[in-house]
C-alpha cells in the first residue's frame, strides 16, 4: 500500500517554516561574523563650551570611564606612567642640559587625568615662574587643560599666551585637565583640530584642514601636544610649531639655523642650543613602517575594545605595552613575537643612546678646555661648537621623544648614530684646537 501525500497546504506551510528557520540561522551567523556592535549614542547633549569631561560622560560612560584609568600607573619596559626622577637615573642629563630648566626636572608623566595637577607642581614650572618675577606664561597650560581651545577662542590666542598661568588657574579658567573638549566637536563627536598652534603650522604646509580625513585626524588631534615646539619672543610667548621647512629633523634643524635660534646657552662648553619637548608626531612620520602602512596614533595608544558585547575605543591613551592583543592584534597575530621585537628595538635604542651621551659629555670636557682661551685656534674652536650643536640635537630629539626609538626604529638610530658622529668629531676638533704652538707653550 502507498502512503498518502500530506495535503498540499501542509506542505505549503512546512517549506514556509523552513525558510524562516533557515533564514533565522544565516542572520544568526552574520551577526557572530561581524562581531561586536557599536555602542549607540546615548540621547545627552553636549552643551556648547563644556570642558567637564564628567559631562562628556553622560553620553558616553564607557569612553570616560577608560579615560578615567588614565589615573592608573604601570610601568613598561623603559618607561610608563609611574613617577620617576630620570636624572637621578642618569647623571649624564644634568651635563647635557646643564643652565636648562630640564636639569631641575625631568620625570616619568603620569596620563592625562593629572595633566593640570601635575603642571602646577612641577619644579621645572616653578623655576621657570621665579625666573620671570613669579609670573609664568598662559602658553604653559596649551597642552594641559580642557579648557584651553575654549580660552583661545574668548581670549584669543596671543592674550591668552600673554596672560598670567598663575591668574588662569586662580580665576578658576583652567580647571579639567586634558579629555574629551581637547579633541572632539560636542555636536558630532568627530575628532577636531583646536590647537592654535597647530592649525597654523599645517597652513604653512600648504595642508587644508577641512580635507584632512578621519584617519589623519586620528593622529593630528595628538599632534596638537605630542610635537617639538617654542615660545616666540614676538608676540610674546607665542606657541609656534617649528614645521615651515617641513616636519622631519633636518626641516626643523634648518629653521632653527636659519633664525640662529637657541633656548639657551650651555655654560660649560659656550655652545648655544636647542632643547627639545616631545616631538613624537615628527619622529613617527618620518616614513615609519606604521605610518607608511596608514596607521594612526589612536589605532594603538587608544585602540578599541570590546565589553558585553559593545565595541567602543579606549580613551585611555597609553602604550600599548600591557594591551598589546588590542592595540597590536588587529594586525598582528603573533604577540609574543611582537614583544620581543619592542624589547629589541628599545634596548638596542637605549644602547645607542647611552653612546651618545658618552660621547657629548666627552665632547663637553674637551669643549671646557677651549671656552674663553685666547690661545686657541679660534676656526677650529668654532667647528667644535658647530659639530657640538649638531651631536646635541639629535641625540636631544630621540632623547626626549617618548617612544624609545619604537615609533620610528630607523630614524632613531640614524639620529643617535649621526650624534655620535658629530660629538666625536667635536670633541677631536676641541682637542685639535689647543695644539697651536701659541697655545701649548701656555699649557701648565
Amino acid at each position: 500500500m502507498f502512503q498518502r501525500m500530506p495535503p498540499l497546504w501542509l506542505r505549503i506551510a512546512g517549506l514556509v517554516v523552513l525558510v524562516i528557520v533557515l533564514g533565522l540561522a544565516l542572520a544568526l551567523v552574520i551577526v557572530q561574523l561581524r562581531g561586536p556592535r557599536l555602542e549607540v549614542v546615548r540621547p545627552v547633549a553636549i552643551p556648547e563650551g563644556e570642558t567637564n569631561p564628567a559631562v562628556w560622560g553622560l553620553a558616553f560612560p564607557r569612553e570616560y570611564e577608560s579615560w578615567l584609568r588614565t589615573k592608573e600607573g604601570r610601568k613598561t619596559l623603559y618607561a610608563g606612567s609611574v613617577p620617576f626622577d630620570k636624572l637621578e637615573e642618569d647623571p649624564r642629563l644634568k651635563i647635557l642640559w646643564e643652565g636648562h630648566l630640564f636639569a631641575v626636572e625631568w620625570g616619568e608623566d603620569r596620563g592625562h587625568a593629572y595633566s593640570v595637577e601635575d603642571t602646577l607642581k612641577s619644579k621645572r614650572r616653578q623655576a621657570l615662574a621665579q625666573r620671570r618675577g613669579g609670573v609664568t606664561p598662559g602658553t604653559c597650560w596649551s597642552c594641559k587643560s580642557a579648557d584651553v581651545p575654549h580660552l583661545l577662542e574668548e581670549m584669543g590666542p596671543a592674550n591668552f599666551y600673554a596672560a598670567s598661568f598663575e591668574k588662569l588657574y586662580e580665576e578658576g579658567k583652567v580647571k579639567h585637565p586634558v579629555s574629551c573638549a581637547n579633541c572632539h566637536d560636542p555636536k558630532t563627536m568627530a575628532p577636531v583640530i583646536k590647537q592654535v598652534a597647530l592649525k597654523e603650522a599645517l597652513q604653512k604646509l600648504g595642508k587644508d584642514i577641512r580635507q584632512l580625513t578621519r584617519q589623519e585626524l586620528r593622529s593630528l588631534t595628538c599632534a596638537q601636544c605630542h610635537v617639538e615646539y617654542y615660545f616666540a619672543k614676538e608676540p610674546k610667548d607665542y606657541l609656534v610649531f617649528p614645521w615651515e621647512k617641513g616636519t622631519r629633523f633636518e626641516d626643523i634643524e634648518a629653521y632653527y639655523n636659519e633664525r640662529k635660534f637657541a633656548d639657551w646657552t650651555h655654560p660649560s662648553t659656550g655652545v648655544p642650543l636647542v632643547k627639545f619637548q616631545h616631538p613624537e608626531y615628527e619622529l613617527y612620520t618620518a616614513n615609519s613602517t606604521h605610518y607608511l602602512a596608514g596607521v594612526a596614533c589612536a589605532d594603538c595608544h587608544m585602540p578599541f575594545v570590546i565589553e558585553g558585547g559593545i565595541k567602543y575605543t579606549s580613551h585611555q591613551a597609553a602604550s600599548p605595552w600591557h594591551r598589546m592583543e588590542q592595540a597590536c592584534g588587529t594586525c598582528h597575530r603573533d604577540i609574543p613575537f611582537i614583544r620581543k621585537r619592542v624589547e629589541i628595538i628599545q634596548t638596542t635604542t637605549k644602547a645607542l643612546q647611552d653612546a651618545a651621551e658618552m660621547a657629548l659629555v666627552e665632547a663637553v670636557e674637551a669643549l671646557k678646555a677651549i671656552k674663553d682661551n685666547p690661545n686657541a685656534d679660534p676656526q677650529l674652536a668654532e667647528e667644535a661648537r658647530t659639530l657640538f650643536r649638531k651631536a646635541h640635537m639629535r641625540w636631544d630629539f630621540v632623547a626626549v621623544e617618548n617612544s624609545l626609538g619604537f615609533h620610528n626604529p630607523q630614524e632613531a638610530m640614524r639620529l643617535l648614530a649621526e650624534a655620535i658622529n658629530y660629538a666625536r668629531q667635536a670633541q677631536l676638533k676641541a682637542v685639535q684646537a689647543l695644539q697651536r704652538p701659541q697655545a701649548q707653550a701656555a699649557a701648565p
